[in-house]
C-alpha cells in the first residue's frame, strides 16, 4: 500500500508539472505505473483528490504513508488551503526569526535553511506554478507568499553587507532574486522539471553543489 502510493505520488506529480493538471487524464497516470485506471480508481475518487493528495503530502510527508479508507474522497481535504497557507505562514515567521541579530545567524546558515525550505515545498510550489487556473486560490497567497521570502533574502543580504560578511554588490535586489532563482534551479527543478530531469541526484548532492557555489560567490 505504502508503495503503490508513493509510485502514485510520483507519477501524479510529474505529470501534473510537466504536462499540467487539465491536460493529464487518470489513464495517463495509470498508464506511467502500470496500473489499470480501474485501479488507481480504487485508491482516488477523480483527478481533484490526487491532486490535492500530493499537495497534502508535501507540507506533510508523513500523510504519503498513513493508513486511507479508499478511495480517498474529497471530504478529507476540506481545510487543505488553509493548512499550505498555514505551513508558509509558519516558515515565513521562522525564517525572518534572525534578523534582529545576524551576527548569530552567519550566511552560511541562513543559505542552508532557504535551501531546505525550497526544497521541502518544492513539489507543491510547482504545482501551484505550473497550473494557476486550476489552483486559484493558492496562486494568489503563493504570490504573496515569494515576495514575502525575497523581501527576507534581500534584508539577510543587506545585514551582512553591513557587517562585512556579504562581499559588497552594486544591486543587492537582484543578487536576492538570482540567490533564489539558482537554489530553486537545485532544490526543485532539476529533479522535477528541468529539460534533462536529474532523478539520480540526491537532495543532499544538489544542496551541496547549489551551497558551494552561493557561498564562495557572496561571502566576504
Amino acid at each position: 500500500m505504502e508503495n503503490r502510493m508513493k509510485l502514485i505520488f510520483d507519477a501524479a506529480s510529474h505529470l501534473f508539472i510537466n504536462k499540467g493538471y487539465s491536460r493529464t487524464q487518470m489513464k495517463d497516470i495509470a498508464k506511467e505505473i502500470g496500473l489499470s485506471t480501474g485501479m488507481l480508481y480504487v485508491y482516488f475518487t477523480g483527478k481533484r483528490e490526487l491532486l490535492s493528495f500530493l499537495l497534502k503530502a508535501t507540507i506533510d510527508p508523513s500523510f504519503l504513508t498513513q493508513e486511507f479508507e479508499l478511495p480517498i474522497q474529497s471530504q478529507l481535504f476540506d481545510n487543505l488551503d488553509h493548512e499550505i497557507m498555514e505551513a508558509f505562514e509558519q516558515n515565513t515567521k521562522s525564517f525572518s526569526a534572525h534578523l534582529d541579530d545576524v551576527t548569530n545567524f552567519p550566511l552560511e546558515e541562513m543559505l542552508s535553511n532557504a535551501f531546505d525550505v525550497i526544497s521541502k515545498y518544492g513539489i507543491g510550489c510547482l504545482l501551484i506554478e505550473k497550473n494557476p487556473d486550476d489552483l486559484r486560490k493558492l496562486t494568489s497567497y503563493y504570490k504573496e507568499y515569494r515576495q514575502k521570502f525575497y523581501n527576507q533574502v534581500l534584508s539577510y543580504i543587506t545585514l551582512y553587507i553591513q557587517n562585512g560578511t556579504f562581499r559588497q554588490v552594486e544591486y543587492p535586489q537582484y543578487v536576492a532574486r538570482l540567490i533564489i532563482e539558482t537554489m530553486s534551479w537545485w532544490g526543485m527543478h532539476i529533479t522535477n522539471d528541468a529539460y534533462e530531469i536529474q532523478k539520480n541526484i540526491s537532495v543532499e548532492l544538489a544542496k551541496s553543489i547549489c551551497m558551494d557555489s552561493l557561498f564562495h560567490a557572496y561571502k566576504r
